[in-house]
């Protein structure tokens, strides 16, 4: 998973307790149930990777979430410590 209870869907700040776990090769092709072959996501972000989103791990263990037309989310770190009140779509 996102280790630590950290989402997988880039800018998503909803709570580990909402999530569903993905799996990333869906068990129907053949991919496993384990932690290598698993995303943590939010309901919604979960809906949308079904729907033409794509999640990924690079080799380093970070993860990456796409666009249907294939261009990266990429969002910038928080220069803050207050609570996030926004949600990430």
């Amino acid at each position: 998973m996102g280790g630590g209870g950290v989402l997988t869907f880039a800018g998503c700040d909803a709570p580990a307790y909402w999530c569903d776990v993905h799996h990333l090769v869906h068990w129907a092709d053949g991919g496993d149930t384990s932690l290598g072959n698993a995303a943590l996501l939010c309901e919604r972000h979960h809906g949308k990777v079904h729907h033409g989103f794509r999640i990924e791990r690079d080799p380093a263990g970070r993860w990456h979430t796409h666009r249907p037309d294939g261009t990266e989310i990429h969002v910038l770190p928080r220069i803050t410590t207050e609570p996030v009140t926004t949600r990430a779509s």
